[in-house]
């Protein structure tokens, strides 16, 4: 084991409420996000809570469909059924948990920042970046699993600098049970035990046998849980995963395009408050001073921290081996890239640019090499206040451009919904889950229906034109004994239907079952 580190930093001070309420003010907006419907529902969140359902049923780990749940790793449906005491729904739960693990993560990297930075403008902004995350708060509000695994990835990487930095075998530890843990989460979290394994195979001040002896441990206790899922699956399915929906084709250029698209969203997709842009210029004298201060307040303290480039490192090296995983996994699986699969590569991108700032500008005392030449070519004086103020002022430009976002985003859930609607749905959900439906259903909302029909069935989409309507349920009739089509009048997706639940009430091909305040359920005619 290396030598501790025998640099010990200088006392930080108590940033635990400010960053207590950057965690709060991120858990509210993704709370705000779920009223008044609940949490948002997407196919892949209704396996998720039909499996936590089945776990408090005593059924074990199988889908609404009856079959073994082999599609993706079981730790966020098992959290959901934990969390839900055997009492709540889990769907009720997921909300609310979501939430709160946004907010727990948001306080985990503003902790461990604060110990870490000398800046303490680049803690508060860093926490506050994350809390006005509009991918992130959009993702926690559905009931996916990006929640729990960004907080997973982000414990992980803490505890891997932790023992970078000291030797700690308990440090290594923790970082592969929340490695263990992540891989747990999601199957691309694979890549993170990868590039932990990785990270200990080149550190170095240590033998090349001690570190084969580390990276074997730490992969051994990070993979040995998801191996057995997998031996699961083999055994009660057949395979090792579940088939994944996709696409025809997708090439490798359509893949870098649509990631560095979804990239490059992250720091350009806002807009400023509606102020005169002279009002914003009169920030930067004030930026200027208090960067001034800041700078001559740190050389008169001389403080000595730890090196500030291994936390750029070990958060930056995971992003670049998830982002190559993600990648990969995307050209061979033929699935389109999505926000929400890049979404787990924020917070480590966020920290590494934080300690970048925190290091170029010259805010950490200790002098290296490469801050000498900075020095003797620049100097720290006029030039680098300078410096200093005109990235605060572009910090706090970008922090400001994130509260209209997630202002819209708001108040689009809570007119449209995110695919389920909690309440105004309530007597037509109340209906299909006293009457379960077998067979094939087409609904403008096959989320909804799924969500609280208990049996076996096959979902469709109806098709948007009125035009389109008659001539798919002729088709459906002549080619399936049984249909139905459940039709609901408030929900989200209905801005994409040109006809109301009158086109399907008067079509030769349906029979009304049930004629509901919120909705309609309707059995197709036998073809003659």
């Amino acid at each position: 084991m290396t030598a501790r580190s025998s640099e010990r930093p200088a006392p930080r001070p108590n940033l635990t409420l400010p960053l207590a309420g950057a965690a709060a003010l991120g858990a509210v907006l993704v709370l705000a996000r779920q009223v008044p419907y609940g949490a948002g529902l997407h196919w892949d969140s209704i396996i998720y809570v039909t499996v936590a359902r089945n776990l408090q049923a005593g059924v074990g780990f199988s889908d609404y469909t009856g079959h073994p749940y082999v599609s993706w790793p079981p730790l966020y449906p098992l959290l959901l059924a934990v969390a839900s005491f055997d009492v709540l729904d889990p769907l009720d739960v997921a909300g609310p948990l979501n939430a709160a693990l946004f907010g727990i993560t948001i306080f985990v990297v503003g902790q461990y920042l604060r110990r870490r930075l000398e800046s303490h403008f680049l803690v508060v902004w860093a926490a506050l970046a994350i809390a006005l995350a509009a991918p992130l708060a959009g993702l926690a509000s559905y009931a996916f699993t990006g929640a729990a695994f960004i907080l997973l990835v982000t414990l992980t990487l803490v505890r891997t600098d932790a023992f970078l930095a000291e030797g700690r075998t308990s440090s290594l530890v923790w970082a592969g049970v929340w490695a263990a843990l992540a891989w747990q989460t999601r199957l691309v979290g694979g890549a993170l035990p990868a590039a932990v394994a990785v990270m200990l195979l080149l550190q170095r001040g240590a033998r090349p046998a001690r570190r084969v002896r580390r990276a074997a441990g730490f992969s051994l206790l990070a993979g040995v849980p998801m191996a057995l899922w997998l031996l699961r699956n083999r055994l009660v399915f057949g395979a090792f995963t579940g088939p994944q929906a996709g696409i025809d084709h997708y090439s490798l250029p359509a893949v870098v395009s649509d990631t560095g698209a979804l990239l490059w969203a992250w720091p350009t997709s806002f807009d400023l408050p509606l102020v005169e842009w002279q009002a914003w210029l009169g920030l930067l004298p004030a930026a200027a001073l208090v960067a001034a201060g800041g700078v001559l307040i740190r050389r008169r303290r001389r403080r000595r921290m730890p090196s500030d480039w291994r936390p750029c490192y070990v958060f930056g090296g995971f992003a670049v081996t998830y982002l190559a995983g993600l990648m990969t996994a995307l050209l061979l699986s033929n699935v389109p890239a999505e926000e929400r699969y890049l979404a787990p590569l924020y917070v480590p991108l966020l920290v590494t640019a934080a300690f970048a700032l925190d290091q170029v500008l010259g805010l950490a005392p200790r002098r290296r090499r490469f801050q000498r030449r900075w020095k003797r070519r620049w100097g720290w004086g006029l030039r680098g206040q300078a410096a200093a103020a005109v990235a605060t002022a572009a910090l706090c430009f970008w922090t400001a451009g994130q509260i209209e976002p997630n202002a819209r985003a708001i108040r689009q859930a809570s007119s449209v919904g995110q695919g389920y609607a909690h309440s105004n749905l309530a007597e037509t959900r109340a209906w299909i889950s006293r009457n379960p439906l077998t067979g094939l259903i087409l609904s403008n909302s096959h989320v909804t229906v799924a969500i609280d029909n208990d049996v076996g069935a096959e979902y469709g989409y109806l098709p948007g034109a009125e035009e389109e309507i008659s001539e798919f349920l002729q088709r459906w009739r002549t080619n399936v004994d049984t249909y139905y089509v459940v039709w609901f009048d408030n929900v989200w997706s209905n801005v994409y239907y040109g006809y109301s639940r009158a086109a399907l009430s008067g079509s030769p091909a349906l029979e009304p079952v049930a004629e509901l305040t919120d909705g309609a359920i309707f059995k197709s005619v036998p073809a003659d």
